[in-house]
């Protein structure tokens, strides 16, 4: 695609209706217990993102969008926006996308069974090892070196060395524990290429450098005792997570979180020195919904495309046509485009 036709099919995108659906701090249904919910500053960097399109939007609880769904009193819409994250029940993720697919309204990220495969750990886990992604060995329960991750929940909650006798098997997923640093990389649609494009990865550094470190709850939430390193991947390994995703169904934008085999401080730095091979990464799991705001690991790898990315030259094009574009206004247009390139 040349940078005029970009510019045409992203001009073809303004005007359009584009709804805002999150879940209500407030709401007591049990189905829709959550851990998490995206706040004002996730809702307004959406909000924002719509506007510098010049589209309309329309912000609404999950609660509301639903009943009008079903009612037939629902104003016309061209996109959704799904921000219903964080509920405990992995079914429940489900529902936005599911009353979008009915109602045949192109959904952002991705659909249902896209948010089912990539949340639940062992699904993706079995397709991540399917695709040639290391996948850490499980563990039998007399085994405690360990780590437990709660199969449904995000990324850091529940995360603990060792086996726990109090959780029940279906709810969990014991692996051996893969010495080295948490790593987590951002994928995006590519409107010029018509392709998923890997961003830089993001390397999470413990302060002391001790490779037994992970990422757990109270650091992710205090951001507290690590600092973040830019990596690049390899190609194979570019590769190989382009095609997880597209096996997951994924077609605008996800994250993938895995570890960095490593030993120790100098040998980390030496792999950092050079693009990280595949044979050096052991997936962890795939974020379908991965959470979208300033200072947040997408915008972070954003600051960090350089010319070699073929996603640089995109986002330029796109700086070109709005002014004072943001980072969330560009993801936004990315997906729309993915969408409206897949119904054609």
């Amino acid at each position: 695609m040349t940078k005029e036709t970009y510019m045409e099919v992203c001009q073809s995108l303004f005007g359009k209706t584009i709804a805002i659906i999150y879940i209500f701090e407030g709401e007591n249904e049990l189905g829709a217990e959550h851990y998490e919910v995206w706040k004002t500053d996730v809702i307004s960097s959406w909000m924002l993102a719509v506007e510098e399109l010049h589209c309309l939007p329309l912000i609404m609880d999950i609660r509301t969008f639903a009943q009008k769904a079903m009612n037939k009193s629902l104003p016309y819409i061209d996109y959704v926006i799904n921000l219903n994250n964080g509920t405990k029940i992995l079914s429940t993720l489900g529902l936005v996308p599911s009353i979008c697919s009915f109602l045949n309204i192109p959904c952002i990220p991705c659909n249902t069974a896209t948010i089912i495969c990539g949340e639940h750990k062992k699904v993706s886990n079995i397709i991540a090892e399917k695709i040639g992604i290391n996948v850490p060995n499980s563990l039998q329960p007399s085994d405690n070196t360990g780590i437990i991750r709660p199969i449904g929940l995000g990324s850091s909650l529940g995360v603990k060395r060792g086996y726990d006798i109090s959780l029940p098997n279906n709810e969990f997923i014991y692996q051996e524990f893969i010495k080295g640093f948490d790593i987590t990389t951002p994928l995006l649609y590519n409107p010029i290429t018509s392709q998923l494009e890997v961003l830089p990865a993001i390397l999470y550094s413990p302060n002391d450098a001790n490779v037994e470190w992970f990422l757990g709850e109270k650091e992710k939430r205090l951001h507290q005792g690590y600092t973040k390193k830019i990596a690049q991947l390899s190609t194979n390994a570019k590769k190989a997570y382009v095609s997880l995703a597209k096996e997951m169904g994924i077609s605008s934008y996800c994250r993938i979180d895995a570890r960095l085999h490593c030993e120790s401080k100098d040998e980390l730095f030496e792999l950092l020195d050079h693009s990280i091979s595949l044979n050096k990464l052991y997936f962890m799991e795939i974020n379908p919904m991965p959470t979208i705001k300033n200072k947040i690991n997408f915008h972070t790898s954003i600051d960090a495309l350089n010319e070699q990315n073929p996603l640089y030259a995109c986002y330029k094009f796109y700086k070109e046509l709005i002014p004072n574009a943001t980072h969330t206004g560009f993801i936004l247009s990315c997906s729309m485009l993915s969408l409206l390139t897949a119904m054609h």
